[in-house]
């Protein structure tokens, strides 16, 4: 670490200002810092405890950096920790909400005010109190780790009450509905799709990065590894699940098993006709040429799927929903739903489908009611 001093003279008189070199722990390259003082004594005083403080590994005072360059470095550390998805739903939310109202507010003079009008004006603008919640927990994090880095002192983020997440209401097809788009589907070319989505409760990403490896067929089981997701400039990347949890296996009806069979075959006709053209990626959905199936191509097929069946629209993460539901009505016990959804915890799966609930308690009352009338009737 190296350190200059320089004497300005303008028109509010002279000052003094001193620049060294530190290493950013964000980036792991040196990058410049500066102080100032109104006298070359005090100036060359701040220099040198600026360098110790970066010797120590402590805060080195960078009072200029705004939110906005704050931001810039954190979203640059923390993407290869996150999924793709994940970092673009952070960069987008900076983008798009966060610095054009804080953005250019120095890092250091942020202040929980601040925070609290960025919320109400989310709020006020149209923003649901989940994705504001959601906002708050991405700047908590950020400013976690600007604490960590001495970039600030304090997280200002924890002294300002972010509003309560709602759940959205769960819209789902019933059993009937359910079946009537499973007949349809079975006439197209993504009918082994449509049923793993219904069948298995699969994640959209889950299901798009499946691969022939990841099936047994043979014992009618499908092992949950990977997800496709987009990635910079339209390209897509293959990450892990979503949870811990999410690496799963998943027993197979024998519908999907029949399923996926014929589409394997036909997979295998696709490739021999195209030849060359064809690109062998293992995966188990494609394009016409073997590459990534694209999402924006499944929500095509999925609404004119929806259209055809003549069933109520939902969205396509609704199927994974319709799935848990199905299941939970018919007597599946919710530890098993919670396995095959692959949640992090029971809680989750109960606090989701809690509509399913009284209907599933009501059945319980009747089964130890007929249970205990069968057993008076044996004793007598």
């Amino acid at each position: 670490m190296k350190g200059s001093i320089q004497k300005r003279v303008g028109k509010r008189g002279t000052m003094w200002y001193g620049k060294y070199d530190v290493l950013d722990p964000a980036t792991g390259k040196r990058v410049y810092r500066r102080v100032n003082a109104p006298t070359r004594k005090e100036c060359e005083a701040r220099l040198r405890a600026a360098i110790q403080a970066g010797e120590r590994g402590q805060r080195i005072t960078h009072e200029r950096q705004t939110v906005r360059d704050y931001s810039e470095r954190w979203l640059a550390a923390v993407e290869p920790t996150v999924r793709p998805a994940t970092y673009r739903r952070y960069a987008d939310m900076f983008r798009l909400h966060v610095l054009p109202a804080i953005g250019g507010i120095q890092l250091v003079k942020l202040a929980p005010l601040d925070l609290q009008r960025l919320y109400a004006d989310r709020l006020k603008v149209g923003l649901s109190a989940t994705t504001v919640h959601h906002m708050h927990a991405v700047i908590h994090r950020g400013l976690k780790q600007a604490l960590r880095w001495g970039d600030v002192d304090r997280n200002v983020s924890e002294m300002v009450d972010p509003p309560r997440r709602t759940l959205p209401d769960v819209t789902t097809w019933d059993a009937k509905q359910t079946a009537a788009v499973l007949v349809v589907g079975d006439d197209t070319d993504l009918a082994a799709l449509w049923r793993l989505a219904l069948l298995t409760g699969m994640r959209r990403g889950e299901l798009l990065g499946v691969m022939w490896e990841d099936l047994d067929l043979d014992r009618g089981t499908l092992a949950v590894r990977r997800t496709l997701s987009r990635g910079k400039g339209g390209t897509w990347e293959l990450g892990q699940p979503k949870t811990a949890s999410g690496r799963r296996a998943i027993a197979l009806p024998a519908s999907c098993v029949a399923a996926l069979r014929k589409h394997r075959a036909r997979q295998a006709e696709d490739r021999l006709r195209l030849g060359p053209l064809w690109q062998d990626h293992g995966f188990v959905f494609t394009n016409e040429t073997g590459g990534p199936l694209h999402v924006n191509s499944l929500i095509h097929r999925f609404q004119k799927l929806i259209a055809a069946a003549a069933v109520p629209t939902i969205r396509f993460h609704d199927l994974r929903h319709t799935s848990a539901t199905l299941l939970l009505a018919q007597g599946v016990h919710p530890k098993i739903v919670q396995e095959r959804l692959g949640h992090a915890d029971i809680s989750m799966t109960l606090n989701r489908y809690s509509h399913v609930m009284p209907g599933m308690q009501r059945q319980a009352a009747d089964t130890l009611d007929a249970a205990l009338d069968a057993a008076t009737i044996a004793a007598s």
